[in-house]
């Protein structure tokens, strides 16, 4: 009898143990499920240790190994793509520079298949994540990009793929745009040189383009624009009016040191704007070209039907439009398309979007809103950032 009140305690001792170990990896607090089917996300409960003990920073095993150093970096936010997320752990694995997922011999479970080329870490309290390790090749004779793979956990849902890590520079990016929207936003990333080492930077917004991701209580918001913190990119558009009207110039080449608004606008009613645009332009008389200024994109929403004649009648009438609002500082600028890939797309617009504004300071996103409605109020609402 006493042996079996022992064997009996025993056995409920190890049961809560495993309970134990789940409910530190999160399994046990995945209450809402997301992302649809995720072949080989539970590899991500088979990291050795806690989540509780992840750190945000990692270098992943064969770092030393022969190949391109690389180092990644960026901020994960919550899904209103401003507030950045703490405690989400990031599961990490790729191929070697030979495009082979390498194994040592001794891996268990998903090990078998993703290698030893993987990696456990956690945000922290800023949503900041960084790993160091070399950079993957494709798979062997074939004409699949470099790719690193990528599996989020939150701690009320469950284990989710977002889109792969890829690299600008890689021949086998495809150029043609697809029609499906980047899981946790673009992973294609700009490869930089520094300190001997490929350097790049991906944010990631949670839920964005997740299936099932359970939108917020203001109901379903449109994503669109670079997430906070990223960095500006250059771009080239026509100036309609402002200091550089006429030109083409690029307006964080030439003012991006300072800080500004940058309007990114896809709608022909132009008069929708006039208080918004007014109270703008009075904004950059009181604090200086210097120290403020305004970009408004105009996304041409006829890209697809317009001539190039009709593309100048079009630009002439902005310009009419502009000196009726007596727009001497703030710059008007034309945009060939809401999809053009060497501007909207460069800043992450979503086309689907009415309007995205982007704060910017000393050319970094500083704060965003999609789809104001060009009030007082919001125009209020922006400049209170500065």
């Amino acid at each position: 009898m006493k042996n079996s009140i022992l064997f009996f305690a025993v056995l409920v001792l190890a049961l809560s143990s495993c309970a134990q170990g789940s409910s530190q990896n999160g399994k046990q607090n995945s209450k809402q499920k997301v992302g649809g089917s995720c072949e080989g996300c539970e590899a991500i409960y088979e990291n050795p240790m806690p989540f509780t003990d992840l750190g945000h920073v990692i270098t992943l095993p064969g770092y030393n190994n022969p190949g391109p150093k690389l180092e990644i970096s960026g901020i994960v936010y919550q899904a209103d793509g401003k507030t950045p997320a703490k405690d989400v752990v990031i599961y990490i694995y790729h191929t070697d520079p030979k495009g082979r997922y390498p194994t040592k011999g001794d891996e268990k479970g998903w090990g078998r298949r993703h290698g030893y080329l993987r990696g456990w870490m956690k945000t922290n309290g800023n949503g900041e994540y960084k790993f160091y390790t070399i950079r993957p090749a494709s798979y062997p004779n074939s004409d699949i990009p470099q790719h690193i793979h990528a599996i989020i956990k939150e701690d009320d849902k469950n284990e989710y793929y977002i889109d792969d890590f890829e690299f600008a520079d890689d021949p086998f990016i495809s150029k043609e745009k697809s029609s499906r929207k980047p899981a946790g936003g673009s992973g294609v990333l700009k490869v930089e040189y520094k300190n001997g080492m490929q350097s790049a930077k991906r944010n990631i917004i949670l839920g964005l383009n997740v299936q099932d991701y359970p939108t917020s209580k203001t109901g379903n918001k449109i994503e669109s624009g670079l997430a906070i913190g990223s960095n500006c990119p250059a771009y080239d558009p026509v100036h309609l009016s402002g200091a550089d009207i006429n030109k083409r110039a690029c307006p964080m080449c030439k003012y991006g040191y300072g800080q500004g608004v940058m309007v990114w606008f896809n709608h022909a009613n132009l008069d929708r704007m006039n208080v918004f645009v007014k109270g703008l332009e009075k904004e950059m008389i009181a604090r200086g070209e210097k120290n403020f200024r305004v970009f408004f994109m105009y996304m041409n929403p006829f890209y697809k039907t317009l001539s190039r004649e009709e593309t100048k009648i079009v630009q002439g009438k902005i310009k009419d439009w502009c000196e009726q609002q007596q727009l001497n500082k703030v710059a008007i600028t034309w945009v060939p398309s809401p999809v053009d890939e060497e501007t909207s797309a460069l800043f992450e617009i979503n086309p689907e979007a009415e309007n995205t504004v982007l704060v910017y300071k000393k050319r970094k996103v500083a704060e965003k809103w999609v789809n104001v409605d060009y009030s007082e109020a919001s125009l209020k609402e922006i400049m209170s950032v500065f």
